[in-house]
């Protein structure tokens, strides 16, 4: 498990980019993965509960959007706290600096 203060901004934008390129690619995958960090993270089920309500209450899509947001970097960040493999078959946008 990693220490907060040793989270890199390279390993939290790579982090990012794999949860991105996840919901592109295999959105039926993204969307369980999501269910798993909410079941393990109470702030993440926190935020997926409170996206659900901006919607239900007709928040616009730029709301939802950054809500969205927010929520992959927590989720980002659960990751990366947790050494959890993000379920992804490829990914090419990094190579790794380590």
């Amino acid at each position: 498990m990693a220490e907060f203060a040793d989270i890199s901004l390279f390993h939290l934008s790579r982090a990012l980019s794999m949860l991105d390129q996840l919901a592109d690619e295999q959105p039926d995958t993204y969307e369980d993965f999501v269910r798993e960090m909410a079941a393990d993270c109470t702030l993440v089920r926190d935020m997926l509960l409170a996206i659900g309500e901006l919607s239900d209450n007709g928040a616009d899509p730029k709301t939802l959007a950054q809500a969205d947001h927010s929520l992959r970097q927590m989720i980002a960040l659960w990751v990366l706290l947790q050494d959890i493999t993000i379920p992804l078959a490829h990914f090419t946008a990094y190579t790794d600096e380590s």
